[in-house]
């Protein structure tokens, strides 16, 4: 008698124990492709960040504005013909004669010509792009600094975010011990229903605390989300950020040595300087439409007429005027300017005042590099200084609570000194927290701002 087998029998062991493995590790695969760390995070942000990719196309841009300065250099050709059907009485220029008759002519022409002078004005547009290509280029390093600076501080703002809401969950469940603790007192006798009903009340302020805290992380990670650029039908998870003691130490780096870092890196700046380097060039270039300009010119033409006839009164044909009217021509053109209503002056008077905003943008740009250099090393050194103060304050907060706690419970002290001395402690723990993470992205910062 046959018996029938499953389809899962019928398929060898060995595919079955890949296909079992594949289903065991696809959650774990769907789950680490969700997670991003933070450099995950400047990676995705550097790809998908709209003013990088912007950038990326003003180089673009600037590469095809330099190539064609560069092909001014060369001459220019040009070609050119005709073919024209004629009727009732017209002068013929070719055959020189008034013809009744319907007339049929050709033109083919080819011609070229060469600026031999122009005032340099090419020389100077040429020089003048290629300052604009190459600061196009540092403005396109200038967003990617731009972007990682602004995912490190959204990053931040998740990572702080995560810290508040993890002591606010501590701070919920030792409430809920506390609360517990009274509520068994109370009911049997040896309590006190105040304390119920005060930590009761304690525990609901902190919890809507706990939704304010978990919104605000929310917020921030959605913040960090659409920084990225990144499509919202997945929930990302963003990975804790982690590091030890030693990327808490600041060996007192020497502020005016960073300055000059900053200030010799600076992409931003490296492309005001550049922009102003254009702007010099677009001045001395406006100065050419003063200068006359001389062009070299060359040609070769052809002319047909059906009115151009043979001995035998028959018109010749088409190839045979075409190769007996040929033409040659060399040529040149001096055009000197005189009065061209003073748009020559408007011109030199607009490339000059570029000059001096683009002076004035390099100083403002130069200003901005110091100030946040200055703004970044003081938050640096200030987080650190709160950081060696908060450690030693957390730690004297935590023995008086410990002590407070146990005094409470023993019924030797009131439970706002209980409360007191616990909302104490959490602060601390939150500038502790604070102050360590702003160390670590704060160095981070600092150390793109310098370029290393």
């Amino acid at each position: 008698m046959l018996t029938h087998q499953s389809h899962l029998e019928i398929i060898p062991m060995n595919i079955r124990l890949s296909i079992i493995g594949l289903l065991l590790l696809a959650p774990f695969c769907l789950v680490a492709q969700e997670e991003l760390s933070l450099d995950d995070c400047i990676k995705i942000a550097l790809e998908n960040y709209l003013q990088v990719k912007r950038a990326e196309n003003n180089v673009k841009i600037a590469k095809s504005n330099r190539v064609q300065a560069l092909m001014e250099f060369l001459p220019n050709l040009n070609a050119s013909g005709n073919y024209n059907f004629t009727f009732g009485t017209d002068f013929d220029n070719i055959s020189g004669k008034f013809i009744s008759t319907t007339t049929r002519n050709s033109r083919l022409s080819a011609g070229s010509s060469l600026m031999l002078f122009n005032g340099f004005r090419n020389t100077y547009r040429l020089k003048r792009v290629k300052s604009t290509e190459e600061s196009s280029r540092y403005t396109l390093e200038s967003s990617k600094l731009d972007t990682e600076s602004n995912i490190l501080q959204a990053y931040l703002n998740v990572a702080l975010d995560r810290e508040r809401v993890r002591i606010s969950e501590e701070r919920v469940t030792l409430l809920n011990e506390q609360l517990e603790r009274e509520e068994k007192r109370e009911s049997v006798g040896v309590g006190n229903l105040e304390q119920v009903y005060n930590f009761r009340s304690q525990l609901a302020n902190e919890n809507l605390n706990l939704v304010n805290l978990t919104n605000a992380f929310k917020a921030d990670k959605l913040r960090l989300i659409q920084l990225l650029n990144l499509p919202n039908t997945k929930d990302y998870k963003i990975k804790t950020y982690d590091f030890g003691e030693e990327d808490l130490i600041l060996n007192n780096p020497d502020f005016q040595g960073i300055m000059q870092q900053a200030l010799m890196f600076s992409p931003s700046l490296k492309s005001a300087q550049l922009d102003y380097e254009a702007a010099r060039l677009g001045l001395k270039e406006s100065f050419s439409s003063l200068s006359p300009t001389l062009t070299a010119s060359a040609g070769i033409g052809s002319i047909y007429s059906s009115n151009i006839l043979d001995e035998n009164e028959n018109t010749i044909n088409y190839g045979t005027q075409i190769n007996d009217n040929r033409s040659e021509s060399v040529g040149f053109n001096l055009n000197i300017p005189i009065f061209n209503r003073f748009r020559s002056k408007n011109t030199i008077q607009v490339a000059r005042l570029n000059m001096l905003n683009a002076d004035i943008a390099q100083n403002e740009v130069e200003q901005n590099v110091k100030n946040n250099v200055q703004q970044v090393y003081l938050d640096l050194v200030a987080a650190q200084e709160t950081y060696r103060a908060s450690q030693e304050n957390l730690k004297a907060l935590d023995q008086s609570l410990r002590f407070v706690k146990q005094r409470f419970e023993e019924g030797f002290t009131h439970f706002y000194t209980y409360l007191d001395s616990l909302n104490k402690k959490n602060r601390a723990e939150i500038e502790l927290a604070n102050a360590k993470y702003s160390i670590v992205f704060r160095k981070k910062i600092l150390d793109l701002l310098q370029g290393v």
